[in-house]
């Protein structure tokens, strides 16, 4: 597959500031490779398009794009509006827009950094998936690892590894639908894991709150989520940190205190575990 890269800047696309039913298809639609913004790094393939973009505080009029995309919201904050809804896109985030979805942004920072991965129709075609089937949808990117992994992959490297599998993982899931919790302590132990980031549960404490004796919680526990405890734990922990890591300037030491880590040293450990990366690296990225 032949590959193509360039860091080369280019002028934002400006958009002509007329009423949408005044103006042709091809003149509020913007082609392959067009972003509202200027191209930081690119990297292209024969079916997929990526590039960072860099936007300043503006109002964008109505537009499409012609082919479908993601976007990754690394920093900054925008707003998105479509004929039926608004919504407020914040770091982290990841956007799913299919080919000629028409909407409109306002970029409320002064700077807001994007990441946009762009797919051919032959992408599609190759991979047998019908994209009219795809609706918009926006996800938080912290609850899909592997996307993750790609988009570090490209801010370190300006190359993406075994990118087509993590798109199509990403782009044709849907969210798990969860099943009921038969036993009223399980639900209860969940809330505890997910709201309690901060905390450091032990089997011990956690079956006296729930009383449950600790094997049972156990064996059930991993039953249902196909997880141990201390792995569901984990994961929240590193979920919430990762989200701070993108959304908020607190310093690594108070990142982990937050998120109930033994100390900096453990969660710069247990992070670059997950993610190849440090924090303190993953954050400069992002900038």
């Amino acid at each position: 597959m032949c590959v193509e890269e360039s860091k080369h800047q280019f002028p934002p696309v400006l958009l002509i500031a007329q009423p949408l039913a005044n103006i042709s298809m091809r003149e509020h639609v913007l082609y392959e490779g067009q972003y509202l913004g200027q191209t930081i790094e690119s990297y292209k393939t024969d079916m997929i398009s990526v590039k960072s973009t860099l936007h300043q505080k503006f109002e964008s009029k109505f537009h499409a794009h012609s082919n479908a995309y993601l976007s990754i919201l690394l920093s900054g904050k925008y707003s998105e509006t479509t004929s039926d809804s608004h919504k407020i896109v914040s770091p982290s985030n990841v956007l799913y827009r299919p080919a000629h979805h028409e909407h409109k942004n306002q970029f409320i920072a002064e700077k807001t950094k994007c990441l946009n991965i762009e797919f051919g129709s032959e992408w599609f075609d190759k991979h047998e998936i019908d994209p009219k089937k795809i609706k918009p949808q926006i996800k938080d990117i912290q609850s899909h690892p592997l996307v993750l992994r790609l988009l570090i992959d490209f801010l370190k490297h300006q190359k993406i590894d075994f990118f087509e599998e993590l798109l199509i993982q990403f782009i044709t899931s849907r969210e798990k639908a969860i099943s009921p919790l038969r036993k009223p302590w399980l639900g209860k132990l969940v809330r505890i894991l997910d709201n309690e980031i901060e905390k450091t549960h032990s089997l011990l404490t956690l079956s006296e709150r729930v009383f449950v004796h600790p094997n049972y919680m156990l064996r059930i526990f991993k039953q249902h989520f196909g997880v141990t405890i201390g792995q569901y734990q984990m994961e929240c922990k590193i979920k919430s940190a990762t989200k701070k890591l993108f959304t908020e300037k607190n310093s690594i030491t108070q990142i982990a205190a937050e998120c109930g880590f033994f100390d900096e040293s453990h969660f710069i450990k247990t992070f670059k575990a997950c993610h190849s990366i440090t924090p303190h690296q993953f954050r400069l990225l992002l900038k």
